[in-house]
């Protein structure tokens, strides 16, 4: 009695995983950014000779095509040090001719963590198009397990019915979405992203990602890679409304490794007057305009160091 039971919930099962397995397929075979820069990095990372980490702040604020050197943009949204870290492990016997590492220390850097926040469900896109064991869960090996039924079946029809790309970046890596015609509210934005990046306890995730940073310093400075840290600009209203002891614990942080390591600088660009209003997309994001002017900026800090 029981095998036949199995045996029609078996019969009943398979039509669903045969479904389900070709909705995997179908989701995997969409381009996405993280996929365009996996595929950047298997074929060009012996010609990179900077290269960007960091999280959305880099994602939109630092467009390759204003470096002098051969430089990529390997941020992606929410992208934690760990994550940063692991990329270049990966990657660390293919970067040849990396002379340059740029990373963000932003207000949150330190105290946030990808699969802590919001944005968790970026894990999978790790496991699944870098092909980093970044998680032991298994619903992140899978797009059908890790995102939800309504919206998968969205992405199918932008993509394959509507002819909608999903790809946010060029083909360096840099964010093109944060145009300066379609700017927010700075104010408002501004009080709502410090609100939003606010730790109220964080003291472990802080000491775990100034354990990462510090593993990231020492293995640029172990391959004589230069590492430009930097806090970057964010508008008044955005300013304002952080909490002192969490960007003063940051930014010590990052002074403390610039001046602890010769291949480490540190730039603090948080309140920098030379970015004004119609330079942002939004209170903590450049739009493409001044995503010009940090790129430019952080170019010129990349030969004093060599």
């Amino acid at each position: 009695m029981m095998k036949k039971f199995l045996k029609q919930i078996g019969f009943l099962a398979l039509p669903l995983l045969v479904v389900a397995c070709l909705l995997e397929v179908l989701i995997r075979n969409i381009p996405n950014d993280y996929s365009l820069k996996k595929n950047y990095l298997d074929k060009n990372a012996a010609h990179i000779e900077t290269l960007i980490l960091g999280s959305s702040h880099s994602f939109y604020g630092l467009d390759p095509t204003f470096f002098s050197s051969k430089t990529f943009n390997g941020s992606h949204i929410s992208q934690s040090l760990k994550y940063d870290l692991e990329i270049l492990k990966k990657y660390e016997n293919d970067l040849k001719n990396l002379t340059a590492i740029v990373l963000p220390i932003s207000y949150f850097s330190l105290s946030e963590k990808l699969e802590n926040g919001i944005e968790s469900w970026r894990v999978k896109n790790y496991k699944i198009y870098y092909e980093i064991r970044t998680s032991n869960a298994y619903t992140d090996c899978s797009e059908v397990l890790s995102v939800k039924l309504s919206k998968n079946l969205y992405r199918l029809f932008l993509f394959y019915i509507n002819k909608h790309s999903p790809i946010t970046c060029n083909h360096l890596g840099w964010g093109f979405n944060y145009k300066s015609e379609n700017a927010l509210d700075l104010i408002e934005s501004g009080k709502k992203a410090a609100q939003r990046h606010r730790a109220s306890q964080y003291q472990n995730t802080f000491d775990e990602n100034v354990a990462v940073l510090n593993n990231l310093v020492e293995w640029s400075s172990e391959r004589n890679v230069s590492l430009i840290l930097f806090t970057p600009p964010a508008f008044e209203s955005y300013q304002k409304h952080l909490d002192k002891k969490q960007l003063n614990a940051t930014v010590e942080i990052a002074q403390e490794k610039a001046l602890a390591y010769e291949n480490c600088s540190y730039l603090n660009l948080l309140d920098d007057s030379r970015f004004k209003a119609n330079d942002y997309y939004d209170a903590d994001h450049l739009s493409e305009i001044g995503a010009k002017k940090l790129s430019l900026l952080i170019d010129k800090q990349i030969p004093n160091l060599k």
